[in-house]
Formats: structure tokens, sequence, C-alpha cells
């Protein structure tokens, strides 16, 4: 469906105050909300709002009315360069020198809809709401690159390829890392 017939609402979870209406609200839409990737739900239900008090990720929900149907998370990050990467790549994701042991990216922690709910948003859809925020991390603090990591499915690759991204590293037999510039 066009999402344009569709309003969204984002709500930045640290902006939740606690003990709230709305905390309340958003603690059941988060327990309520089923994705077909039992990490990223998961993740979601256990770990967000940890993560957020904590200040090591920033989660976004998006609301279409008060039904909770996608959701993503942002942190800052490292890639720490093993000896054997080239040089060419070290140099290209530094920008300026290929002797750097690491660079600075914004990492896409998770990115997921709610299977019931999340039938009218499309991951084209998510995907953009969370680039147009790293956007906006990368106007405050800079930064090259974003990067996320994926399970090595064709139908999953080739979205993320289709919107940008390349293949960095495979990290075992299921994952692998992808890379955007930004």
């Amino acid at each position: 469906m066009d999402e344009t017939i569709f309003k969204y609402d984002t709500i930045h979870l640290v902006d939740v105050n606690p003990n709230t209406e709305l905390e309340t609200h958003i603690k059941n839409a988060i327990q309520n909300f089923n994705c077909k990737d039992a990490d990223v739900e998961n993740f979601l239900k256990n770990k967000a709002f940890d993560f957020e008090r904590r200040n090591k990720s920033r989660t976004y929900l998006i609301f279409e009315d008060k039904s909770l149907v996608a959701y993503y998370t942002l942190s800052l990050h490292s890639i720490v360069f093993e000896e054997s990467t080239s040089k060419n790549l070290v140099k290209k994701l530094d920008g300026f020198s290929k002797d750097v042991q690491s660079v600075g990216i914004i990492l896409i922690g998770q990115l997921g809809k709610d299977f019931n709910l999340g039938k009218n948003i499309s991951g084209a859809y998510l995907l953009d709401e969370c680039l147009s925020a790293i956007i906006d991390v990368k106007r405050i603090v800079g930064g090259r690159y974003t990067m996320l990591e994926c399970a090595e499915i064709p139908k999953i690759v080739k979205f993320y390829k289709n919107n940008g991204f390349e293949v960095f590293q495979k990290i075992d037999d299921k994952y692998l890392r992808m890379i955007k510039k930004l």
C-alpha cells in the first residue's frame, strides 16, 4: 500500500518521561509487538528501555494511530580493522588515511516491523525514516558510513543492496555486515 495515505508518528524513546500515561501506552504497545525476527522482537521488549537509560542507543517507535507498527534503533559504533583488511578499503572508509586502526560509524542496530500491524508500512519507508535520522546525526557529529548486520538471506541482501548498501564482511555462515556511504 502507499504510505502517503497513512500518517505515521515517530516517538523517540528517549523523550518518553517515566511514570506517565504515554510511557504506559508505549510499554503495552511494545509487549504486543510481534516480529518475524525473534532477536529484533526480543531487543525491543527486553533491552530497548535499558539501552536508552544507559545511553547505549536510541530507539525510534513508529505508530499508526495508537498502534506500534515498526521501530528502529541507532547507536555509535566503530569498525576495528583486522591486519588482513586491504589498505584501500581502510582509506575508503576513513576518508583520509590507510593506516588507521578503526573508524566510527552509525550502526543500525535494529530495524523491524510488526508482523500483524505493520502490513501497511513498507520496508523502504522504514529504512528511509531510519536513514533520515542518520543524516541528522551526521549533520551534528559527522560520519561517513552507516552499517547494519543482516541475515544472509537473498531477499534481505537484495533489499539492502537496492537501497545503497554493500557487503562489507561476512560474520559467520548466517550473517553479513553491510555498509552505506552517507
